[in-house]
């Protein structure tokens, strides 16, 4: 067995952990009335605001492609990113979604700098938007603040490594073969984050209003009188879906949710199923209809890549 299959089936091993831990602490009856508060009305609506945000990420990449010298087309940008939500539900922290660019006819050093540095921006954003969450909530402390602080060092690291030219220059002494590659990934780079860092920021934060908007649908849906300071904790449940812990963060998030909605005296039902339904509207059905394009459509479906 491959190292990448025996990951995966450990993250899949950690996720069904959590979940049944998660079950046999939490009162299914609570559990099935939050389900049942929920509108069939409020998803759909959530998926529609979910989606209408999807522009602002595929919008980013377009415009980090953009700076590599690739031009991608707004609807293929948007397909693609769909697509590479889709790749990202089955991976280790999301590693996935850099699989899109094989659906682009380009350069691979510009296509995957691009996708590797907007997955960057997305968790450095998302670190980001976190700060409130822990400045102003104690429930959100303790280990969890702990977590977070050893996310953002690391965070911080790759970028520093990942943009550094020696660093590139001294692994390419090590493997001469990686010469010509590092060579082109730090011009590259050096591209996209001295031009293109602060409009990367700011579709990101177009995408997690949209993905604010129906978290609050579902919250009002689910416990109409929990406190709106919930909300800022929300970036916290994507980020974990970035840790290689869990399958696409399943399981944890659900953990966290469930015991700072108890804090908030919301319910930890309540906050197991409200993490779960978010979910569903913002990554599940995106990706899956996602999924659904590239059958339709295919790979060849993408607009040819130009180079200025």
């Amino acid at each position: 067995m491959s190292r990448a299959s025996l990951a995966l089936l450990l993250q899949v091993a950690v996720s069904l952990t959590l979940l049944a831990l998660l079950v046999r602490r939490l009162p299914l009856h609570e559990a099935s009335g939050a389900l049942a508060r929920l509108k069939p009305a409020t998803l759909a609506a959530g998926v529609a605001l979910s989606l209408v945000g999807y522009w602002g990420r595929a919008r980013r990449w377009s415009i980090l492609l953009e700076r590599a010298g690739v031009h991608l087309g707004a609807l293929a940008s948007y397909r693609l990113t769909l697509v590479g939500t889709f790749y990202g539900l089955v991976t280790p922290g999301r590693v996935g979604e850099l699989a899109r660019v094989l659906h682009v006819p380009a350069s691979r050093a510009a296509t995957l700098s691009a996708a590797i540095w907007d997955r960057i921006a997305d968790v450095l954003l998302l670190e980001l938007l976190c700060v409130p969450a822990f400045a102003l909530v104690p429930a959100w402390r303790g280990p969890l603040l702990l977590g977070y602080l050893g996310l953002v060092a690391a965070t911080l690291a790759s970028i520093a490594a990942l943009a550094s030219p020696r660093l590139m220059a001294a692994a390419a002494r090590l493997v001469p073969a990686l010469a010509r590659p590092a060579e082109r990934w730090s011009t590259v780079s050096r591209r996209l984050v001295r031009s293109s860092l602060a409009a990367s920021l700011a579709w990101g934060a177009f995408f997690y209003v949209f993905m604010v908007a129906a978290a609050w649908l579902l919250l009002r849906d689910l416990s109409p009188l929990a406190s709106p300071l919930l909300l800022t904790g929300l970036p916290v449940i994507p980020l974990l879906g970035n840790l290689p812990v869990a399958l696409g963060g399943l399981g944890l998030r659900e953990q966290v949710s469930a015991a700072v909605f108890s804090d908030f005296g919301a319910g930890a039902a309540t906050g197991a199923v409200f993490s779960l339904s978010l979910f569903v509207v913002v990554t599940l059905v995106p990706g899956l209809l996602g999924f659904a394009a590239s059958l339709v459509r295919g790979p060849g479906a993408t607009r040819p890549a130009e180079h200025p």
